[in-house]
């Protein structure tokens, strides 16, 4: 396999593991820090701590003086934790099928984390950062503001795929899929009603 192939599949490999990130990231922050029945202590120091000390409200949202600026981050050992979990399965896979994907998919987890990492702190600890103002950096930090509300919704906090695909992508005042969901039952009921008095009508008619 030439130079350039292998840098092509470790490329594929980079891409199709960046957009999983985001399905992982949704699994994880679902299943490991709103839920105590996997690890208990993910649990209490991101839904009874971390959405405690930095709630939805603007003002308790973001980091102010004198407060410490913990409970943001994740421990030390969270990414050598992640890529190790995922290493057997990338060179397991790229033994199978000799494509060269493990450093690219390896790497693309490792760059998802630094970006999730980087910008989930940013969020709730504002600075001079010349992205801050940008509109897509304030999209995604009012999309996990919005998260500290409703903490089943929005699960991804920087790259919103999978809340969108998986239907959990919310603003402030509705739920899309919810809403889409009460349109199409409003107009089966009253698609109901109007069929309903159409054989009123017509018994009465004979």
């Amino acid at each position: 396999m030439s130079h350039q192939t292998t840098l092509l599949w470790e490329a594929i490999g980079f891409t199709v593991f960046f957009l999983y990130g985001s399905f992982f990231e949704w699994w994880f922050h679902k299943y490991m820090f709103h839920s105590p029945k996997i690890v208990k202590r993910t649990f209490v120091h991101h839904t009874l701590i971390h959405h405690q000390v930095y709630k939805f409200e603007p003002e308790s949202y973001e980091w102010h003086a004198p407060r410490e600026k913990d409970h943001i981050t994740m421990d030390w050992w969270a990414l050598p934790a992640f890529l190790a979990v995922h290493a057997p399965v990338l060179i397991g896979f790229q033994m199978l099928t000799h494509l060269p994907v493990a450093i690219g998919g390896l790497l693309a987890i490792a760059t998802y984390y630094g970006i999730y990492e980087y910008f989930h702190y940013a969020m709730h600890v504002p600075g001079p950062q010349w992205f801050q103002r940008s509109k897509l950096f304030l999209f995604v930090k009012e999309h996990h503001r919005v998260h500290h509300k409703y903490m089943l919704h929005n699960l991804n906090v920087f790259f919103p795929l999978a809340d969108t695909v998986l239907g959990t992508y919310r603003t402030e005042f509705t739920s899309p899929r919810i809403e889409r969901n009460k349109g199409a039952n409003r107009a089966k009921a009253a698609a109901q009603v109007k069929t309903q008095r159409q054989k009123a009508t017509v018994s009465a008619a004979e």
